[in-house]
């Protein structure tokens, strides 16, 4: 996520690669492979996920189906979703899901509601499904979950609807389950933008909305013929943590950026130009320093509203296009989409890689913010409500760490030692201590992120 914490910094660039234009997602765009052997092979026995979500003819209500396919690690005797709209912000705002018939390996399944820091007026912020018996490590298990999805008022937000245009991520119950560690029950985050915990997953999307309508979103959708004054939409994301969607009155151009397809939409067309010119170059200069663009594709969605950017695999949702937030979110691609961490627990371990990201790309990367007492490494829940402290110390402080111990240690051997943490972890949970592992040849380095308390 990127709030005012980041700045605005660095040139233009202007590049003239194919461009496509139209309202709509083109549909001839092709399916571009990614990175084939740039990076590990996902994990064969990811969960495999189904999502269908029915549009209402006025955007404001979502009717979703969800079908998983799960081989836990180990033995377990429930499943665990976060249902991250009924965090309480978002509720106040008139957002919210609710859980509707639920089944176990196809036979229905009565199922638990835990408060976890949800909304008090709201069901809940964890669906516990029992399991009788308890599924063996390695065994397989299926789940099929109705929920509805109701979204409020625009906003800095995750979810909601403004002027034609609705928007939700993470707006199906998300299984919230950590290989080598279980399920995460922690409450939901009180500060927005840190809220889940969730392996990269096998995920198909069907989006059904009003004709009229256009989809963007994980996984690039393309649409089918219209019937009945309403259309579908399918996108298909074989590594994604997560899913967000937008639906509604957007314009769209696409640019491939070496074998990236690239899509800015837009509720405003006078944008699109510029999204594209700074993914470009945000992709470019990324790519040369971490490693090959993560995904096929990514749609950058800019919003009615102001805040700031919330990253999604594939996919950014955008509320303000400043090339800072548009760059801090590009990052995230590597460092939360491919390396994923526990945002509530490391939260660190994506936004002060962004963010630092973000800078070297912008030529803002700094050391101002390393007399702040605070550690980095803190936990959501340690943090609380602070946003201000949040902020300044994960990103501000984060930042100017990461670039202190590369100075440390040499901008060339700390940038191949961070390119050999990219690969080691990509798709897969990291902690801490698997960033010491990749730099444990650069004990200055190391002992800078000790100082700055992000590793213990």
């Amino acid at each position: 996520m990127c709030a005012s914490a980041c700045t605005v910094g660095g040139p233009q660039h202007s590049a003239s690669p194919k461009v496509l234009d139209g309202g709509l997602p083109p549909a001839a765009t092709p399916s571009l492979p990614g990175h084939p052997g740039a990076y590990p092979a996902p994990d064969p026995n990811r969960p495999r996920i189904m999502l269908r979500f029915d549009v209402s003819d006025d955007l404001r209500t979502v009717d979703g189906t969800e079908h998983v396919l799960f081989h836990p690690d180990r033995a377990i005797g429930e499943l665990v979703f976060r249902l991250t709209a009924n965090t309480p912000s978002s509720y106040a705002a008139g957002n919210g899901i609710s859980i509707g018939r639920v089944s176990i390996g196809g036979h229905g399944q009565a199922s638990r509601l835990r408060r976890a820091g949800a909304a008090a007026a709201s069901p809940g912020g964890l669906l516990v499904l029992p399991l009788v018996p308890p599924v063996a490590a390695g065994a397989s298990v299926t789940a099929d979950v109705r929920f509805t999805l109701h979204l409020g008022n625009g906003g800095f937000d995750r979810f909601g609807n403004a002027n034609g245009i609705s928007w939700w991520g993470s707006g199906q119950p998300l299984l919230a389950w950590e290989r080598g560690y279980g399920w995460h029950v922690e409450p939901l985050g009180q500060i927005i933008g840190e809220t889940a915990t969730s392996e990269a997953a096998d995920i198909d999307v069907t989006v059904v909305a009003p004709a009229a309508a256009a989809v963007f979103g994980t996984g690039h959708f393309r649409a089918a013929r219209a019937a009945g004054g309403r259309r579908t939409w399918h996108a298909a994301a074989p590594t994604a943590r997560d899913v967000a969607v937008a639906v509604g009155k957007l314009t769209s151009r696409t640019r491939i950026v070496g074998s990236t397809s690239v899509t800015a939409a837009s509720y405003d067309p006078a944008e699109l130009g510029s999204m594209l010119t700074t993914e470009d170059r945000a992709i470019g200069l990324l790519s040369a320093r971490f490693g090959p663009f993560p995904f096929p594709s990514i749609d950058l969605i800019s919003l009615p509203e102001r805040g700031g950017g919330i990253e999604y695999p594939g996919a950014v949702l955008l509320a303000g296009i400043g090339e800072a937030v548009l760059t801090h979110e590009t990052a995230h691609q590597w460092f939360y989409g491919m390396v994923g961490d526990s945002q509530a627990r490391d939260p660190w371990l994506d936004e002060a890689f962004a963010q630092y990201a973000q800078q070297l790309v912008d030529g803002t990367l700094g050391t101002g913010y390393q007399d702040d007492p605070l550690p980095v490494g803190r936990s959501m829940q340690q943090w609380g409500t602070n946003v201000a402290a949040y902020f300044a110390t994960v990103y501000g402080k984060g930042a100017a760490m990461l670039g202190a111990a590369r100075g440390a240690a040499g901008s060339s051997k700390w940038d191949a030692a961070v390119r050999g943490y990219v690969r080691a972890e990509a798709w897969r949970i990291a902690r801490p201590g698997d960033l010491v592992r990749a730099l444990s040849g650069l004990p200055a380095a190391v002992a800078i992120l000790h100082a700055g308390g992000a590793v213990s």
